[in-house]
């Protein structure tokens, strides 16, 4: 054989196998990009959808916040002192009480010593307890007329 006609045939060999790659190859290479395509593309679609739904929840909150804030200010409106007492004046009868109705109690005086000189005197842990609920109730007493 010539060695011409070799090295011809040698690179012919080399062209078919080339060929042969591609052929063998192509397919699978072109499925393999176009899934990469397709994934991408379907991962950007998710992802705007996502997004859209952030921007709706976010809308939503933004209305739930702005429905709170219109609660809180009618809540404040009507638990007013002025619409109560106008509220009981009108559905349940009531009336503010005049100054003869309105009944003051004394009140005694803390330094004086109210529980501690029952027990100092002898008097047992049943006077000392009962002067003790005195001095609580003449406090509140006080704390209710003071308001």
């Amino acid at each position: 054989m010539n060695a011409y006609v070799h090295e011809y045939q040698k690179i012919e060999r080399r062209v078919r196998r080339r060929e042969n790659f591609l052929i063998r190859y192509l397919p699978a290479l072109l499925v393999i990009a176009g899934s990469v395509v397709v994934g991408k593309i379907y991962l950007q679609s998710v992802s705007i959808e996502w997004s859209h739904r952030v921007m709706e929840r976010k809308a939503e909150a933004r209305e739930i916040e702005l429905r709170n804030e219109e609660l809180v200010r009618a809540i404040a409106g009507l638990t007013t002192r002025d619409r109560v007492a106008r509220e009981a004046a009108e559905r349940l009868g009531m009336v503010a009480p005049s100054e003869e109705d309105v009944v003051w109690l004394p009140v005694a005086d803390r330094a004086a010593g109210g529980g501690g000189d029952a027990v100092r005197a002898g008097e047992g842990p049943v006077a000392a307890l009962s002067a003790w609920f005195d001095d609580l109730w003449q406090e509140e007493a006080l704390a209710l007329t003071s308001r």
